[in-house]
């Protein structure tokens, strides 16, 4: 059984996406986000969320079933639900069965960066303005505002 998150950390969530959007964009309606800089965004809210709140999430792949490349880089929240950048909170069978989907429990920046395809390399072709101090004011932001409002605990 799912283990909600509060209300407020949906809202907070959902803002985050809102705000990624709108700054990106849509490339054949899928969020620029989502198109290259997923794991960055990953990365970033990662930190933020296991800095702020004692209900940790972590980091997930959605891989190809040969495991030779990853399709999309998401948050495992505490709730057991995914969560990224464009589409927000998620349930894994959108991804299901025909994407596999690896959980990293502990933190490996190496294996970040190579389902990442590069942590620090540019997004030209399908998130041309992706701004990474942007993301991250974005998800400091409503983090920390989350955080004010609600306490360490996200559910």
């Amino acid at each position: 059984m799912i283990k909600m998150l509060h209300p407020k950390a949906y809202e907070a969530l959902a803002q985050i996406k809102e705000e990624n959007n709108q700054s990106f964009g849509f490339h054949e309606g899928i969020p620029r986000i989502n198109y290259g800089p997923c794991g960055v965004f990953a990365k970033l809210f990662y930190d933020k969320w296991n800095a702020l709140f004692s209900d940790k999430c972590h980091i997930c792949f959605i891989l190809t079933h040969t495991q030779d490349e990853c399709d999309h880089v998401a948050i495992r929240l505490p709730s057991g639900e995914l969560y990224d950048g464009g589409v927000g909170v998620h349930d894994e069978n959108e991804h299901i069965p025909k994407f596999m989907i690896e959980n990293m429990l502990n933190y490996d920046e190496q294996l970040l960066d190579k389902w990442s395809y590069g942590l620090d390399r540019t997004h030209q072709r399908f998130c041309p303005n992706f701004d990474r101090a942007l993301v991250e004011n974005i998800i400091s932001t409503k983090l920390e505002a989350l955080f004010k409002s609600i306490g360490s605990s996200a559910q």
